[in-house]
């Protein structure tokens, strides 16, 4: 008898365009994005670790100390780098990128920053050369209802002056310019990144319906299902008190563990009795699902970039002989596992500074300083 290694299937993934909207589709039904944040949100692993990975992207903000600036089209609106940057990193940490709308001014000057919501962003159809010079906002969401004239259409940031040139002028003026949209991605391998989550999807789901088993379990206070079976009543009337009867002796939050079922049954022995009771006994043992819910947050910690355990659970014993040392070593550890990911960010700001209205760094230094939970910080790599 011969045996085998089964050859797992990977469909390719394409490109869905949208003729009606003129962009590309984000996921078959174009709900990617809202359905990347919903598994992120129901699962609390999941929240951890894109919160967690998230500060280690952000680290302790820029080593260079920047003055307040007005980075807002709205004029009192005060704000510094390191705020765009805690905004910036929230949008990686859940999907991988970020789409960031960039103003410029008369003198063709970048004064104003603003982080559109990921979910609401497309991209425009790509030409020839695989480009796409459009992005495509949908302030209300891309729902199915959605309408062609309730979505903004944005030019993609080309900060060349030629070419904002000539988008002022098809747009008769700069109070009518837009501005522009720059697409960040951690990876250029498909239109729009994969988020970290997508690795772990099936295992956050496990916690979001383990949570529901549990809070299924504590309304019924832990008692067993109950089946009430009875024969037909005189009138119902007479039905409807029971009913009412058996409620109000349950309790409203436990009801849910009596159900009540209309039936008939030939048993000679009980063939004069109205009502049989059966019971269906909760012998589920907790620590049966212990594995489940380990596993599951052992799997979604490793789709953030592999976060050490310490920095999640507080685990200790892990990396170090006390708890101090355990998470001081782990954060050692994971600056090192995200450093490549901050150099990224950190050449997404030094592009997006350039040629600003205020020389803010005047020596171009947008390093990142490294994250740390504790007063004596990380240990030096």
């Amino acid at each position: 008898m011969k045996s085998r290694i089964p050859r797992a299937y990977k469909k390719e993934k394409q490109d869905i365009y949208n003729k009606r909207f003129g962009i590309i589709f984000n996921g078959e039904d174009n709900l990617k994005p809202l359905m990347t944040e919903n598994c992120i949100d129901l699962s609390p692993t999941a929240a951890q670790c894109a919160d967690t990975y998230q500060s280690f992207l952000v680290g302790g903000g820029f080593e260079i100390a920047m003055a307040t600036e007005n980075l807002s089209e709205v004029r009192w609106q005060k704000r510094t780098p390191n705020d765009l940057l805690e905004e910036i990193g929230e949008s990686i940490a859940r999907h991988q990128g970020a789409f960031v709308w960039v103003g410029y001014n008369a003198n063709y000057q970048k004064d104003a920053f603003k982080v559109l919501p990921y979910e609401l962003c497309r991209v425009g159809k790509k030409d020839d050369e695989q480009y796409s010079g459009k992005i495509v906002v949908s302030p209300n969401g891309w729902g199915k209802y959605l309408k062609a004239d309730e979505v903004d259409v944005y030019d993609s940031y080309n900060p060349n002056a030629d070419i904002i040139e000539q988008q002022v002028d098809r747009d008769s003026g700069w109070e009518n310019y837009k501005g522009q949209v720059y697409f960040f991605k951690m990876n250029y391998k498909y239109t729009y990144p994969t988020p970290l989550i997508d690795r772990a999807l099936s295992f956050a789901e496990v916690e979001y319906h383990m949570g529901l088993y549990y809070k299924g379990t504590v309304q019924r206070s832990f008692e067993d299902i109950t089946y009430i079976r009875h024969r037909e009543f005189p009138s119902e009337e007479d039905e409807r008190e029971f009913i009412k009867n058996i409620e109000e002796l349950s309790g409203v939050d436990n009801a849910s563990s009596k159900l009540i079922i209309k039936d008939d049954w030939d048993d000679e022995k009980e063939s004069a009795g109205n009502f049989k009771f059966d019971t269906i006994k909760n012998d589920v043992n907790a620590d049966k699902y212990a594995h489940f819910e380990s596993s599951s947050s052992n799997f979604i910690r490793k789709a953030f970039r592999n976060i050490p355990p310490q920095l999640i659970d507080y685990v200790a014993g892990k990396l170090g002989n006390t708890s101090g040392e355990d998470l001081i070593k782990a954060q050692s550890v994971y600056n090192a596992l995200t450093a490549k990911d901050r150099a990224k960010v950190e050449r997404l700001f030094a592009e997006l500074f350039h040629n600003y209205k205020s020389d803010l760094n005047p020596d171009n230094n947008w390093t990142i300083k490294q994250y740390a939970l504790l007063e004596d910080g990380t240990i030096n790599q």
